[in-house]
């Protein structure tokens, strides 16, 4: 095991989860940056939805609220609604994924990243954040459910 990333194995897939950030249950995760949180999605959901072939992203300057829908992801097989965990205004997103969506299912925690929030108070909103190892085993769990329902058991 990468001491950079948790894994599980399931069918042949890897799932990874980057140590060191915090993640939503909704499948986001978040890294503090100098007053700002940088924002993307797992590895996990990005597998489970498919190949990336739109983001739509926020504006600079655009104020979002916590659990408010944020960015929008089409991928092959259906479209993600992505709410951000975090309230403060948006100071950055990702250009590249204008012409290169697909950066986000090569590299969710480093070049598939998708916008930076400014954030007022950052204590208040983390309360509702997880640790990787919480959000690890609440996506084994999610795995291990989804492959029962593969073998047509009931979870």
């Amino acid at each position: 095991m990468s001491s950079e990333f948790y894994e599980m194995t399931a069918d042949k897939f890897i799932f990874k989860v980057k140590k060191g950030l915090l993640y939503t249950e909704n499948d986001v995760w978040i890294k503090q940056e100098n007053g700002s949180i940088r924002m993307g999605i797992t590895d996990f959901i990005q597998r489970r939805g498919g190949d990336i072939i739109y983001v739509q992203l926020p504006k600079v300057g655009d104020q979002v609220g916590r659990v408010e829908e944020v960015v929008q992801l089409e991928t092959i097989k259906t479209v993600m609604d992505i709410k951000s965990p975090i309230e403060g205004t948006v100071s950055q997103v990702n250009d590249i994924l204008d012409a290169k969506p697909e950066r986000i299912n090569e590299d969710p925690y480093g070049e598939g990243w998708l916008l930076m929030i400014s954030v007022a108070n950052i204590d208040l909103d983390k309360k509702e954040l997880m640790t990787d190892e919480k959000y690890f085993e609440l996506m084994k769990t999610k795995i291990e459910d989804e492959l029962k329902k593969k073998k047509g058991v009931n979870p």
